[in-house]
């Protein structure tokens, strides 16, 4: 497991000198950007809209509203 550990630094380290150094394409160098800002901020993955079926499977009641008043669905 150190092994991944630090060959995941490595590449890290790798990457940012690339981009201190201005060597990178610009497409590279803002996907390298990104990765790194989601990698701050948790590593979230991009958000998801929920669908009415998510919802249900999270227990979380889905209601309906349409011309003819509220009901559920």
């Amino acid at each position: 497991m150190m092994d991944r550990i630090r060959a995941r630094e490595q590449i890290a380290a790798i990457e940012t000198a690339a981009l201190g150094s201005g060597s990178l394409k610009k497409s590279d160098a803002w996907r390298a950007m990104a990765r790194i800002e989601r990698a701050a901020q948790g590593g979230h993955a991009a958000r998801v809209q929920a669908t009415p079926d998510m919802l249900a499977a999270a227990g979380i009641a889905v209601v309906h509203v349409g011309p003819g008043g509220a009901h559920n669905g």
